[in-house]
């Protein structure tokens, strides 16, 4: 039952046997089965999330004229400034 605990939550065997209380302990293990990891998403999940947040820094228009090159490839950066000296 310790190790399971030590195990699920990272607490050293020693905290747990000193510091934790036996029904704080009880509690826990009777929560244990029906604990569920956090989801995390998968790769393909990630990948859509950062396009998207991606269309939306691309989406806002820039009315400032001074500041054009926010959001630019940097190849494109480099060539349009290459190109202007």
């Amino acid at each position: 039952m310790i190790g399971q605990l030590a195990t699920e939550t990272g607490w050293s065997i020693d905290y747990i046997l000193d510091k934790v209380n036996v029904v704080t302990l009880q509690l826990m293990m009777a929560d244990i089965p029906h604990w569920v990891p956090p989801q995390k998403p998968d790769l393909m999940q990630q990948i859509r999330e950062m396009e998207e947040r991606e269309k939306q820094r691309n989406s806002h228009t820039q009315t400032d004229k001074t500041n054009t090159t926010k959001g630019m490839n940097p190849m494109e950066f480099f060539t349009h400034y290459a190109i202007k000296d």
